[in-house]
């Protein structure tokens, strides 16, 4: 079993001014310079869209509802792209496994090639590996 998040994520020192409407309403906002984490200040300035998803079969669901989402403003996505610093889709995995695999079927990534933005992956994986 595994969990993680779907975030669009955008970032730049300058100000951000992003406006997808009701459909995509913003999880976080942070400004440049806020107390994130530790003491830690920002460096730049963040907004973010998170879907939440647990198991394989939501994962799915979650990436191609925020693919279709930001594929329906793909023109205004594009914009942001040339606009700001960091313009991307993460894909967050948690799992208690030692080894762990996905896939991303063929008509997401159809939907994707639209849109110029990164896709990255981040995966931690709580599982111990056991000699054989």
């Amino acid at each position: 079993m595994f969990n993680g998040e779907i975030v669009f994520d955008i970032a730049d020192t300058k100000h951000l001014e992003v406006d997808f409407g009701s459909e995509m309403m913003p999880t976080k906002i942070v400004n440049k310079g806020d107390v994130v984490a530790l003491g830690r200040k920002a460096p730049k300035n963040r907004w973010e869209y998170k879907i939440a998803y647990s198991g394989e079969k939501e994962y799915l669901e979650s990436l191609h509802k925020m693919v279709s989402q930001l594929c329906n403003k793909k023109e205004y996505v594009n914009e942001l792209t040339r606009t700001y610093e960091e313009v991307s889709i993460n894909i967050y995995m948690r799992s208690e496994f030692a080894e762990i695999g996905y896939s991303i079927p063929s008509y997401i990534l159809k939907e994707m090639s639209l849109l110029d933005c990164a896709l990255n992956f981040n995966i931690l994986s709580f599982g111990m590996a056991t000699n054989v």
